[in-house]
C-alpha cells in the first residue's frame, strides 16, 4: 500500500475538483496528478553532520581488520605490519604503545594461552562525512591457560582509525582481570 504525503498544491487541486461537479476529464487529471506526486515523494534520512556518514561491513578496510585479527589468533604478527603506519598510536586499555610493543605483547599471550580464538566478531567500517574513517570491532576472546588448563573468556572492543590505506591508531579495550591472572 502506498501512502501519499499530500502537498499544498495537490490539496488545493482536490478541493477545486470536488467543489465543482466532477467529470471524467477532471477525474483523469486528478488520477494523473496523484500518480506524479506519489512518484515524486522522496524521504531523506541523510544526515550531513560532520560525524555522520555511511557504514559498511563488506569493504576492504573491514576485511583487512578481520585479517589482522586472524593474524593475531594464528600468532603470525609479521603479516600485520604492512597494514600499519609506522607511527601508529596503539592504545590497549588506555596504555599507549608502539606497533612493536603491541606485537610483543600479543605474542606473549600465546606463551601463556593455547587455542586463542576470536568469536562472535562484528566488524564494520564507518566513513564519516568529515573524511575520517574508522573500523570498529566487537569480539569474544578465548584461550586455554597453559598454567591451569582453564578456559578464559573476554569480551572486547577495538577501534581502528585509517589514513588512506594504513591504520594510524588503534584503541583496544577489554577487562584484563581474568587474562592477567595467568601471567
Amino acid at each position: 500500500m502506498v501512502f501519499l504525503k499530500i502537498n499544498k498544491n495537490l490539496l488545493i487541486t482536490l478541493v477545486n475538483i470536488f467543489n465543482k461537479k466532477p467529470n471524467m476529464r477532471k477525474l483523469l487529471i486528478l488520477f494523473i496528478s496523484i500518480v506524479f506526486v506519489s512518484c515524486n515523494q522522496q524521504t531523506s534520512n541523510v544526515d550531513n553532520a560532520e560525524w555522520s556518514g555511511s557504514i559498511s561491513e563488506n569493504d576492504n578496510k573491514t576485511q583487512i581488520v578481520r585479517d589482522v585479527m586472524q593474524s593475531y589468533v594464528d600468532n603470525n604478527m609479521a603479516t600485520m605490519k604492512d597494514h600499519f603506519n609506522p607511527e601508529a598510536e596503539i592504545s590497549v586499555n588506555d596504555n599507549i604503545i608502539s606497533f612493536d610493543e603491541m606485537v610483543a605483547g600479543f605474542a606473549s599471550g600465546h606463551e601463556k594461552f593455547d587455542n586463542i580464538t576470536h568469536s562472535n566478531v562484528i566488524a564494520t567500517t564507518m566513513f564519516y562525512n568529515n573524511g575520517k574513517v574508522f573500523t570498529n570491532t566487537w569480539y569474544d576472546w578465548s584461550g586455554i591457560s597453559k598454567n591451569t588448563g582453564e578456559e578464559v573468556n573476554l569480551r572486547g572492543y577495538c577501534s581502528w582509525e585509517w589514513d588512506n590505506d594504513k591504520i594510524v591508531s588503534v584503541y583496544n579495550a577489554f577487562d584484563p582481570t581474568k587474562y592477567n591472572e595467568h601471567f
